[in-house]
C-alpha cells in the first residue's frame, strides 16, 4: 500500500510538511487555485481541520486555467486573508511532482487525495466531491 510518508512536500511557511505531526489523523491533499470556482470548498476544509476530522493540505498548482498565478508568499497571504486558512499549504508545484506520479494525475483544481489514519492512500476524488463527503471514507 502506498503511504504518504514516501512523498516530500515543502511549505515556505512551515518548511518540510511533517506528516508525523498529524499522527492518527486522516489527511486529504487537494490541488488548489485562488482563481477557481471551487474555492468555496476552502470553508469546509477549514471546518474539517478545526473539528479535527481530517487534516487538509492545499497543494497549489497553476496547471488548470491559470488559476494559481501567484508565488508562494502571495498564495499563502491570499488563502489566509480571504479564506482564513490555518491548515497547511504546500508550496506551488506542477504536475511533474512525484506526488502526482505516485497517487495519480488530477484532471482539475480541487482534486482530492484521501489518506487514512495510517496515512495510506485510499482514493482520489474529483473537484465536485465536497470536503464533508470524504468523512465516510475514513
Amino acid at each position: 500500500m502506498m503511504k504518504l510518508h514516501e512523498i516530500e512536500l515543502i511549505s515556505s511557511r512551515m518548511g518540510m510538511v511533517d506528516f508525523n505531526g498529524f499522527y492518527d489523523q486522516p489527511i486529504v491533499i487537494f490541488t488548489s487555485a485562488s482563481l477557481c470556482d471551487f474555492t468555496k470548498q476552502f470553508k469546509n476544509f477549514q471546518k474539517l481541520f478545526e473539528d479535527k476530522k481530517i487534516v487538509p493540505i492545499a497543494l497549489p498548482t497553476n496547471n488548470f486555467g491559470d488559476g494559481e498565478p501567484g508565488n508562494n508568499i502571495e498564495i499563502h497571504q491570499y488563502y489566509s486573508r480571504y479564506f482564513d486558512i490555518t491548515f497547511p499549504i504546500a508550496d506551488k508545484t506542477n504536475l511533474d511532482h512525484n506526488f502526482f506520479k505516485m497517487f495519480g494525475r488530477p484532471n482539475w483544481n480541487f482534486n482530492k487525495y484521501l489518506f487514512n489514519k495510517k496515512h495510506e492512500f485510499i482514493k482520489q476524488f474529483n473537484a465536485d466531491t465536497e470536503p464533508f463527503d470524504l468523512i465516510k471514507y475514513v
